[in-house]
């Protein structure tokens, strides 16, 4: 009896335990980290991802999104000597002199691939008739984004003094603006890059190269290489005394699945890169792309106006399926399928045709959408030749109508009195 009472102790301990390390968050020593879905913004792992935060140089991801709205790749921007002034105690920068003269695309490259802080100033100082209009619409679009928590006060992300209190972000922010950024074919192309040449300008009569900041996207041949992503795709360092260590980081898998990483606080630096790389092999070990709606299956069944024939119609999905990213032990209990078809439907239908839509969503967030289509043609009813539309309209005709009615209900008694006199008489003759 005593043995076996040792044991369900022993064996409770050992049950416990193994719960309490399941239900642990990431090991990831930082301020905030936040893993979503590049595609639909789907969180997949998170760690205070509203805490407000400094960003530092990771500001100049919404810097660069102004920049390509607004501004053109080719433009000529000249430097001023107040962007050189401001670029902060300790801050990255590439040697840009007063009244150099280059093009938009050459200051992007530096802006997010060496992280050169007077480049920030430059976009800004040209893009804008002032650097506080820049500012206003850095957060402007970044509201416009969702990003509800952020505040920029500069294009650079420094937060020395007073004023850089107020320069501050969130990892959730952060991510948004990333997802969107990396719609934009030159952003997404620019922050891959490992090294960037600046040609000679009017002020420099050399080539400059320099390398990214980005260590995770010297992947091949470091540390950082994964057997669960084959290919980092971005994004973009800061540092500051006050931020510390942060990371915007990005990478796709043989499926084509990207996820974007965000740590923020982090006082290793080397540690940020060794973080963001457990927070995205993370993701891409505990979620897959799994089938959700099976290509060609019933939806629903609707009615077809003014149909030949079999008005029901069977709704269906589009040939090719939908697949959507999943914890990979998933069921259908972990995400809600919402139905769009349309209310009124008139033939005729072609198969094929989309009649609406389904749309999946997990924890509120929309993961995927997929077509609902007519699943066989539906001829329309054929109209009445003219003889037939005659007749119709003639029998339809209201004076005709009252015509016909009143003769009909003459004709009817008068058959019903000579049906009542016929028997009056037959019952005379009866009684002779």
């Amino acid at each position: 009896m005593k043995k076996l009472l040792i044991f369900l102790i022993m064996t409770t301990i050992l049950l416990s335990s193994i719960v309490i390390v399941k239900a642990q968050p990431l090991d990831i020593d930082a301020r905030a980290y936040i893993l979503i879905d590049s595609k639909t913004g789907q969180v997949l792992a998170e760690y205070n991802p509203d805490f407000k935060t400094y960003p530092a140089s990771t500001t100049k991801i919404m810097t660069a999104i102004l920049a390509l709205e607004l501004g053109d790749l080719d433009q000529i921007m000249t430097v001023n000597q107040t962007a050189i002034d401001d670029i902060g105690p300790g801050g990255m920068h590439i040697g840009l002199l007063a009244g150099e003269q280059l093009e938009l695309r050459y200051l992007l490259d530096a802006l997010l691939v060496r992280s050169a802080n007077e480049t920030a100033y430059v976009i800004a100082e040209n893009l804008c008739s002032s650097r506080q209009e820049f500012y206003n619409l850095m957060n402007e679009r970044a509201r416009e984004l969702g990003a509800t928590d952020t505040n920029f006060v500069n294009p650079c992300g420094i937060d020395n003094g007073e004023k850089g209190k107020n320069h501050l972000t969130t990892a959730r922010d952060l991510a948004k603006m990333a997802q969107y950024a990396m719609t934009i074919p030159y952003f997404r192309e620019t922050v891959q890059k490992t090294i960037i040449k600046i040609p000679p300008t009017n002020k420099h009569s050399d080539e400059v190269i320099v390398g990214t900041t980005n260590r995770l996207l010297l992947y091949s041949s470091s540390k950082y290489k994964s057997d669960y992503f084959t290919k980092v795709t971005g994004i973009k360092t800061g540092y500051t005394d006050r931020a510390l260590n942060n990371l915007v980081s990005s990478a796709m898998n043989d499926e084509g699945t990207e996820l974007i990483a965000v740590v923020l606080g982090v006082e290793n630096y080397d540690m940020v890169f060794e973080y963001s790389k457990k927070l995205l092999e993370y993701g891409f070990k505990n979620y897959s792309i799994q089938p959700v709606v099976a290509p060609n299956s019933y939806i629903t069944s609707v009615p077809v106006s003014n149909a030949s024939g079999n008005y029901n119609l069977d709704v269906i999905a589009s040939p090719e399926g939908l697949k959507c990213l999943l914890p990979n032990d998933s069921n259908n209990t972990d995400y809600e399928i919402e139905r769009y078809i349309m209310e009124s439907i008139e033939a005729p239908v072609k198969k094929g045709d989309v009649l609406g839509f389904l749309e999946i969503k997990r924890n509120g967030v929309s993961i995927g959408k997929i077509d609902a289509v007519a699943s066989r043609d539906v001829e329309k009813l054929e109209a009445p030749s003219e003889p037939q539309n005659v007749i119709i309209k003639t029998i339809n005709d209201p004076v005709l109508k009252k015509v016909t009615t009143g003769a009909l209900i003459f004709l009817l008694m008068f058959l019903m009195l000579r049906f009542t006199l016929r028997r009056i008489s037959r019952s005379l003759r009866s009684k002779r």
